[in-house]
């Protein structure tokens, strides 16, 4: 009997109150040549029920018997997938019915693509808007520079090249070891989003703690550090940290002045040095200065002018609909 076509990678710990809704999602995919590998990674609670309890022959259920943590399950399961691609998943979301079909597709039209991820929806505690992710090779390297580009349980991967090349999850740096191992994919690697929201994320209480939240930012700004590192451009500490706030849009207002001088040093030695393609680089830094503008704390009378910044625009002015955009929210914060 020949493998299967995809290989869905769910690690599960302690899942029992959604599992079975998650399952259901997969078990019911238009495209039907997949296994569904389960890596168990230490459950005390029903999941190993829930999971005897199916008895699709699809599903396939590996059990650690130490506990390994997310990274070291998914690392296991990479080695153990039987298909040359792996569909990631996660033990709380949902897959539409029509994402393996889309993403194999993709591939299939797109062998140059090693990943490819879609947009998302959240849902539960907080319904939010669809999460948009960038589209094109260029300007998913743009991103990775700032924030992580992809939704980590949407994508799907090549397996041949993830074994070939090294490229595992780094458990070091959880919570961030998903977005630590794209900034080592894309810069190497031609990789996609499809612009088609084929996953519900669950947003919920358990979802992160306070301490997971607090050192998402240690690991991130250590691993933003390594990024650059990797394409010839050394951050400081406090730059790596001034990097990351701008990337999450949190730049306080005297603090305004350093970020700009900050990203119009990013901008010089990228027109020199080539480590990002352009123009996506400078189209991504102009999207990020936006994001910090409009969410700026503090004395930010002045966000206008700021956001007009020559260091940021050195060729022209930024585009009418973004000044409009920014004006009109000083507005509404005059009015509050």
């Amino acid at each position: 009997m020949s493998n299967p076509r995809v290989s869905f990678l769910l690690p599960v710990y302690n899942s029992g109150t959604t599992l079975k809704q998650t399952l259901d999602s997969l078990l019911t995919q238009t495209f039907t040549d997949f296994e569904l590998l389960v890596v168990d990674d230490g459950s005390t609670d029903d999941t190993s029920e829930i999971l005897d309890s199916c008895s699709d022959p699809r599903l396939r259920v590996l059990t650690n018997p130490q506990r390994l943590r997310l990274a070291g399950a998914l690392n296991r399961g990479i080695q153990q997938a039987l298909a040359p691609l792996i569909a990631r998943m996660d033990a709380d979301d949902l897959s539409r019915p029509g994402r393996l079909s889309r993403q194999l597709g993709f591939m299939d039209e797109h062998p140059e693509i090693v990943m490819c991820g879609t947009w998302t929806r959240p849902f539960g505690d907080k319904n939010k808007k669809q999460e948009r992710y960038p589209l094109a090779a260029d300007d998913i390297k743009a991103f990775t520079l700032f924030n992580c580009p992809f939704s980590h349980p949407s994508v799907m991967f090549r397996k041949e090249v993830f074994l070939k090349e090294n490229l595992v999850y780094d458990g070091s740096f959880y919570p961030t070891e998903d977005y630590e191992l794209w900034t080592r994919v894309v810069h190497r690697f031609p990789c996609a989003n499809l612009p088609e929201v084929l996953l519900d994320y669950r947003v919920h209480a358990q979802s992160m703690t306070g301490a997971d939240w607090e050192n998402m930012d240690v690991q991130a700004c250590r691993l933003l550090h390594n990024q650059f590192s990797l394409l010839g451009v050394t951050l400081s500490e406090e730059d790596s940290r001034l990097h990351r706030d701008i990337g999450m849009a949190r730049v306080q207002a005297n603090d305004a002045d350093r970020a700009a001088g900050h990203l119009e040093s990013l901008l010089t030695k990228n027109l020199k040095d080539s480590f990002c393609p352009e123009p996506a680089f400078t189209r991504e830094v102009q999207e990020r200065w936006f994001h910090v503008c409009m969410n700026m704390k503090g004395d930010s009378s002045n966000r206008l002018k700021l956001y007009m910044d020559k260091r940021i625009w050195p060729n022209g002015k930024p585009p009418l609909s973004r000044r409009a955009l920014l004006k009109a929210s000083m507005l509404r914060e005059k009015r509050l």
